[in-house]
């Protein structure tokens, strides 16, 4: 039997070196500890033209984009794909444009008649679409998970049409994960891995990780005390952020 793939879409501007990694860097190892196969695409190393909404994907060349750029052969990858990850930091309350761009190439693999489910009307996955499994992943630079909503509502539209949506890392207080120490996060980081193990091994996030997952890395009160005093203080973040703790 062949092995669980997991596509991991990194839409963060920071790519391999920014919070988002972390997380999707857990999640991953999750992955490949469960048997799974895991690719990480960085979206902002790609060069993604915008969709136009011309529908030549629809009714001139079934499948296939007009633009010659980068996504096609990412959209095969998709194809490919048991799991597709959306990593992504929250911007503005949403996903950043770069992974937006991308996530809205993948026209192409939905059809262009449409159909009701559960009340909704949409358009149907097409070809090669419908049978991953989606994740969601997140960070944010607020302390409070509800600033996610926007991002929760939006991923539930994209598998509304009968995709199964696995579950979702949303972490609050993101700036923790990079610039606190290991064992201060580590509780997450292991969740986090975890939840990577059960979307191979039972094909979604138990509702035991997604709770731990919910809790906070640090209530709001020490988290604007830090936050606020960085601001303030010269030099590199993570030292100060350490020397703020009261981890020198």
């Amino acid at each position: 039997m062949a092995a669980t793939r997991a596509l991991a879409l990194n839409g963060s501007p920071k790519g391999p070196n920014g919070n988002t990694e972390i997380l999707l860097k857990e999640f991953l190892a999750g992955v490949e500890e469960a048997g799974g196969e895991a690719t990480t695409v960085y979206v902002k190393d790609l060069r993604i033209n915008f969709c136009r909404g011309c529908f030549s994907c629809w009714n001139v060349t079934p499948g296939e984009c007009v633009h010659k750029d980068d996504f096609p052969a990412v959209l095969e990858q998709i194809k490919q794909a048991d799991v597709l990850v959306l990593a992504t930091p929250l911007y503005h309350g949403g996903m950043t444009a770069m992974l937006k761009a991308a996530v809205e190439r993948t026209l192409p693999l939905s059809k262009p008649y449409m159909v009701v489910v559960d009340g909704r009307t949409h358009h149907p996955p097409g070809e090669g679409a419908g049978n991953q499994k989606y994740v969601l992943i997140s960070n944010c630079g607020f302390p409070e998970r509800l600033n996610f909503r926007a991002l929760e509502a939006h991923i539930h539209e994209m598998t509304g049409d009968g995709r199964q949506l696995a579950g979702k890392v949303l972490c609050a207080a993101g700036p923790w994960l990079g610039g606190a120490p290991r064992h201060v996060v580590q509780w997450y980081l292991d969740a986090t891995r975890q939840a990577g193990r059960e979307v191979i091994e039972t094909g979604h996030i138990s509702d035991e990780t997604s709770a731990i997952l919910d809790r906070p890395l640090a209530t709001p009160e020490m988290y604007l005390k830090v936050i606020n005093q960085l601001w303030n203080v010269p030099g590199d973040t993570p030292p100060a952020l350490d020397q703020a703790m009261g981890r020198k």
